[in-house]
């Protein structure tokens, strides 16, 4: 995922999102650079910005995301409201992502499966999820609408 994939659903981003979506392995080290360029572009021309513009090395990420959090919401625990919001978004974007790349439902039920069990088990997807029982017998069709629902949900937050 990239931040063009933000871009294309209309969700906006800022360094929260940036911090949370390399922390949680939405993006890789180079979106905090990508991002740095971006806000270069809208003059932001401040020292860490300026730094981060040239690129993250694996060995300073952890340290980089640390100045992050440190300069721009310092107030936040990793389970603070804003930061779950901004992983909930993150998610929504990536589970959209997969939804139009993936074009076999079966595949796409799948991946969604792979990336629950990744993600901390998201007790809100519990019910798409197709190795889980279910009280209801579910088919791969009734799974899918379930996972097109939730989307429909989390589209109208971002929205």
């Amino acid at each position: 995922m990239n931040l063009k994939d933000l871009k294309n659903r209309n969700i906006e981003y800022d360094w929260k999102t940036i911090f949370v979506g390399v922390q949680e392995n939405y993006f890789s080290k180079d979106v905090i650079s990508d991002y740095a360029v971006e806000l270069m572009k809208r003059y932001d021309e401040s020292g860490m910005v300026n730094e981060l513009a040239w690129g993250v090395c694996s060995e300073d990420l952890n340290r980089v995301l640390l100045e992050i959090k440190t300069n721009y919401f310092p107030q936040s625990d990793e389970y603070c409201e804003i930061l779950v919001y901004e992983n909930r978004k993150l998610r929504f974007v990536y589970l959209s992502v997969l939804k139009e790349e993936c074009k076999e439902g079966h595949e796409l039920l799948n991946k969604i499966a792979e990336f629950y069990g990744n993600h901390h088990y998201p007790e809100e997807m519990l019910s798409f999820i197709n190795y889980m029982p279910s009280e209801v017998p579910s088919t791969k069709e009734d799974l899918l609408y379930r996972f097109d629902e939730f989307l429909k949900i989390e589209r109208a937050r971002f929205s």
